[in-house]
């Protein structure tokens, strides 16, 4: 706009409108939710247009340990599917998403900073990282450390005695990550007699984690480190077990000694100060608990009864030792006398069998928020008078499309071919996530998925297991890829992934053409941290406002598993497709046009 010239400029109001899901309000894991936006609302803002509900965590089983959902996708997760059709008996499918949740974690894995992260922790039920549980041992930042201040699970108190966790429900406020719901243009939803949205909720195993800081899969040296026993069996307490520790013999020796309390150091922010006391341990009463010898890498279980410890009392104990202290319900006589090395580490998710570790979620009070835009009057009764004269409106928005094609572990040199059909694509996002099939216990674990990355140099005890199976991408040891379109190679050169995946470096050029891509995806890549725990294969097809017809091109993604170490795993490519989308709505016909 000139400041010489005007432009008309039309007055409008703005109501937000709460629509019930249409068969209840209330949905559990692998249900489906309905919603109808009525076409008496005439205009709505999309972007300012919500999914609202309250979700509940539960674990049945007897085994005890904290939950939450996804750090990083919050709520976001629940969504696997998600279709949007026109209303009325026409029921025209505008927009689909398979996998949805798939294409969120790619978007909030690289448009990502502090601003968004903490309004994603405030709105969505994702987990921001709190200093109070940060580590001390050199780890990097994650959002699954949190207990001080988590939206779904009450707080630790100080000293604890009571059995542990009290869930409760976290209030989510979700934008959909749709073409149509992430476009700022007013959409005319009295022209497309209203519009359906039908998500299809996420299977429970593959939203809920634990974490990161009581396993021994993942930041093993974030967890609490074990500094003392308060008295053994053989030998009575030490005066301070901050000079003088004491370590239980194990059975191997002939004075095997056998406890009921041991201290935790103050590493890691465990029991710094007695205001803080057990509050910052991540462990519950009535929780398993092992100890891992790190160094060795190797546990070390107890030789009476059962194999773990079981916790009856997280406290703080002043006097000479001022460190936390937790106190186990039956004795533990170690198999190898302890050290300074051994770490804490959760047994109630491992000695569950895989059937009958089943945490699960509720949703509830289930809306979508409309943001119903009021026209002038005038306005409506000329649109609607140039439509019944022959009149047609265009409304244009940017969408995906996955295409979902399999490839075996087995296979080091495939050609993938896609199928495009987009008149006016932007980008291509290929995200090849682990195909196999894990139970909720592996995964909650990270027993038996692949390794994201590492810690710090050297060592397995700095290797963090994946536990986003089939949300992430991942390389499994991919050396190169090239795609071919349009008759040609693109790029002219393969694309050389060893060092990502060798996880020792980084390699500069898939960097810099996923970066591309992700822009043309309308994807802000604030930040690529993420481009190794979520592995993507990006190449932008235009530039700028630029678009590319791929109708009639055998669109084909070479990829390459030439290095030392043999791809582990089945993949599933979930191959996104950005593109300009066109609904034409004229009389009573609806037409999209991709």
């Amino acid at each position: 706009m000139s400041f010489w010239t005007s432009e008309d400029k039309i007055p409008i109001g703005q109501t937000q409108i709460a629509i019930p899901a249409e068969h209840g309000l209330d949905y559990s894991p692998g249900q489906k939710i309905e919603f109808h936006i009525p076409s008496s609302i005439n205009f709505f803002q999309p972007k300012e247009s919500y999914l609202k509900f309250d979700v509940l965590l539960s674990n049945p089983t007897v085994s005890k340990t904290f939950l939450q959902l996804d750090g990083q996708l919050g709520g976001q997760v629940l969504i696997r599917d998600l279709r949007i059709y026109s209303g009325g008996s026409g029921r025209v499918l505008l927009e689909e998403y398979q996998n949805y949740n798939v294409l969120t974690a790619v978007k909030y894995d690289y448009e990502i900073n502090d601003t968004i992260k903490q309004k994603r922790a405030l709105t969505e039920g994702c987990v921001y990282y709190d200093e109070r549980n940060r580590s001390t041992m050199g780890l990097k930042q994650d959002t699954a450390n949190n207990i001080s201040n988590n939206p779904y699970f009450d707080a630790p108190a100080a000293d604890r005695t009571d059995p542990e966790p009290t869930f409760k429900k976290c209030k989510c406020l979700l934008p959909l990550n749709t073409g149509i719901f992430s476009n700022d243009k007013i959409f005319p939803v009295g022209l497309t007699d209203g519009l359906i949205v039908e998500i299809i909720i996420e299977d429970a195993k593959n939203c809920i984690r634990t974490p990161d800081t009581i396993m021994k899969n993942r930041k093993l040296l974030g967890n609490p480190i074990f500094l003392s026993t308060k008295g053994c069996s053989d030998t009575a307490a030490p005066a301070d077990p901050n000079t003088n520790p004491q370590y239980p013999v194990g059975t191997s020796a002939s004075n095997g000694s056998a406890f009921t309390q041991f201290y935790v150091r103050r590493d890691n922010m465990m029991g710094i100060n007695a205001s803080v006391g057990g509050a910052q341990i991540p462990f519950c009463v009535g929780q398993k608990i092992g100890f891992y010898d790190e160094d060795a890498e190797t546990e070390n279980p107890s030789v009476l009864g059962t194999p773990y410890g079981i916790i009856k009392e997280i406290k703080y104990d002043g006097g000479g030792a001022n460190a936390a202290l937790i106190v186990l319900n039956a004795s533990y006589s170690p198999t190898d006398t302890m050290n300074e090395d051994h770490v804490i580490i959760d047994k109630s998710i491992s000695f569950e069998t895989a059937a009958s570790w089943k945490p699960t979620f509720q949703i509830t009070n289930c809306e979508f928020i409309v943001q119903q835009v009021t026209m002038p009057v005038g306005y409506t009764s000329k649109l609607a008078s140039m439509m019944k004269e022959g009149g047609a409106m265009n409304y244009d928005f940017l969408s995906w499309t996955n295409y979902k094609t399999s490839q075996i572990a087995s296979e080091k040199l495939a050609t993938l071919r896609v199928p495009l059909v987009q008149s006016r694509a932007k980008s291509v996002l290929a995200i090849p996530v682990d195909a196999s099939i894990y139970s909720q216990r592996d995964i909650m674990s990270g027993s038996g998925t692949v390794v994201e990355d590492f810690e710090r140099e050297g060592g397995n005890n700095n290797r963090n297991f994946q536990v986003r199976p089939g949300l992430v991408g991942i390389t499994d040891n991919l050396s190169q890829y090239q795609m071919f379109y349009d008759g040609k190679l693109n790029p002219s050169r393969k694309v050389k992934c060893d060092r990502i995946s060798n996880k020792v470096s980084v390699d500069q050029q898939p960097i810099i053409e996923l970066e591309k891509a992700l822009v043309m995806a309308g994807i802000k890549p604030h930040s690529m941290l993420s481009f190794r725990k979520n592995f993507v294969i990006g190449r932008a097809l235009s530039l700028q406002d630029g678009i590319y017809d791929t109708r009639g091109k055998d669109f084909q993604l070479q990829v390459e598993y030439q290095e030392d170490a043999a791809p582990e795993k089945n993949k599933l490519w979930n191959v996104w497709c950005a593109h300009l989308r066109r609904i034409v709505i004229s009389g009573q016909a609806i037409q999209v046009i991709v």
